[in-house]
């Protein structure tokens, strides 16, 4: 065998690709830089994947979509782990490759979910292509670990592409202008990624420009309102009547039963739609931040998708529900810079903590009904709840740092809650929405809805 062949490793500096020592054995420092591009394309592909479940329209897509997204982040946390372990520059003091996160944004300016999801599927093809190609360089004595790392991300390949497949599968209609359209854009994203790759490469005769836009209006990422199946799904208009949403008795059929607490977690989607345009918008973060804010919107994902199972379980359609729509009503470049971090810490520091002590008794009283898989549930839902306040306390104030203030968790949890006051009315001053504030039971109390935890 020979023993003696070139490797190409992309510098991260240059952004090109360089040709390691003549050996057939990888250096730990082109190790690192090569799992430096997997997680760049891992995080890229979670940022297109989350920015484009909002514009999902049905409820099983839109799920499958942010699963996606969240493994995309996961399988970047475990690169980042092992890189970390790697000699090189720090993972954590670089900013994505310019041209690469020029291709993703590219790819992801899709005139429809339809074809989204068509270039997708490209994309994913060629990541785990690239995933093969290393581990075929690696030697399995010298970089077990590194083996073990990709042995663990790429359990998750056959699921993946097989889930892909089924939403390019059935997203493509017998329209002929949606089959057009989804051709069109597979080829446009192929396009793009050639280019990268002669570019990335050095080829003679590389096209120095881009690939031709086709000319069509993005329906994504991140739209200015999400997009819902509302005939499965109706969308809940505030009436003013009421302070706060769940008091109006229209929005469920359960308003005044314990049961009501299945339908609180089958609104959860809002949520996770809403840190979509978090994950998606915000910049220049500690890698953690991501890998945080992925888990709590996964989560999100499956609040809903336990209320919807429960509730159906139960005899119950969803069409006899209203539900939240969690996208801003603008586009990022149009919102204010306090959006994002004052959305994160209402809900951190409000909506989340201040739901334990209705989890709590819905999960007692539950039990006293002998109804052993919904306490669980609320048991389950408490336990990352109490997970994502923590979250809260750690990044939040990290996002006001961005917009230049400085605020201590303890100051934005109290800020959130004289907020909530000032909204409710509650309060005749200042210093009385303070002294509301500062009594937690008191302050859940007024910003909650109580369940009639004595009927099923």
């Amino acid at each position: 065998m020979n023993e003696h062949r070139e490797i190409n490793i992309m510098d991260q500096d240059t952004g090109k690709i360089r040709s390691s020592q003549l050996t057939r054995y990888l250096r730990p420092k082109d190790t690192a830089m090569a799992l430096t591009a997997l997680f760049w394309e891992e995080f890229e592909l979670s940022r297109a994947v989350f920015g484009w479940m909002p514009a999902v329209k049905e409820f099983e897509t839109k799920s499958q979509t942010a699963r996606f997204g969240y493994l995309h982040n996961r399988h970047a946390k475990h690169l980042y782990e092992r890189t970390s372990e790697l000699p090189g520059p720090s993972l954590e003091k670089q900013s994505p490759p310019t041209q690469l996160r020029e291709a993703f944004e590219r790819c992801s300016l899709a005139p429809s979910e339809s074809a989204f999801l068509a270039g997708y599927g490209v994309m994913l093809q060629r990541l785990y292509h690239n995933y093969e190609r290393l581990q075929y360089k690696l030697d399995p004595i010298l970089d077990a670990p590194t083996l073990d790392v990709l042995r663990i991300i790429l359990l998750d390949r056959q699921p993946m592409l097989t889930g892909a497949h089924e939403q390019i599968f059935f997203a493509g209609s017998d329209d002929p202008n949606v089959s057009n359209e989804v051709a069109m854009w597979r080829s446009y994203v192929e396009q793009v990624w050639l280019h990268v790759d002669a570019s990335v490469t050095g080829k003679e005769n590389a096209s120095l420009s881009w690939p031709t836009m086709p000319d069509v209006e993005a329906f994504g990422p991140v739209p200015s309102v999400s997009a819902w199946n509302e005939e499965r799904f109706p969308i809940h208009i505030f009436n003013p009547q009421y302070k706060t949403a769940y008091e109006d008795p229209s929005m469920s059929v359960l308003h005044d039963s314990i049961k009501q607490m299945h339908y609180i977690n089958a609104t959860e989607m809002g949520a996770a739609e809403s840190l979509c345009y978090l994950y998606y918008g915000a910049q220049q973060l500690p890698k953690p931040f991501y890998f945080d804010l992925a888990r709590h919107l996964w989560d999100e994902v499956r609040h809903c998708q336990m209320g919807i199972r429960r509730l159906e379980q139960m005899g119950y359609s969803t069409s006899q529900f209203k539900y939240f729509k969690g996208s801003p009503g603008k586009g990022l470049q149009d919102l204010a810079a306090e959006w994002f971090p004052d959305m994160y810490a209402s809900l951190t520091m409000v909506a989340e903590p201040c739901s334990f002590i209705k989890k709590r008794k819905s999960a007692e009283q539950f039990w006293q009904f002998d109804d052993a898989l919904s306490a669980i549930q609320c048991e389950f839902d408490m336990a990352d709840e109490r997970m994502h306040v923590d979250f809260g306390k750690t990044w939040g104030p990290e996002l006001y740092k961005q917009i230049n203030k400085i605020i201590t968790a303890a100051e934005m949890s109290e800020r959130m809650r004289i907020r909530r006051v000032e909204e409710l009315g509650a309060a005749a001053t200042e210093e009385e929405a303070k002294t509301i504030a500062k009594n937690f039971p008191g302050f859940c109390g007024l910003s909650t809805v109580e369940l009639n935890y004595t009927k099923y």
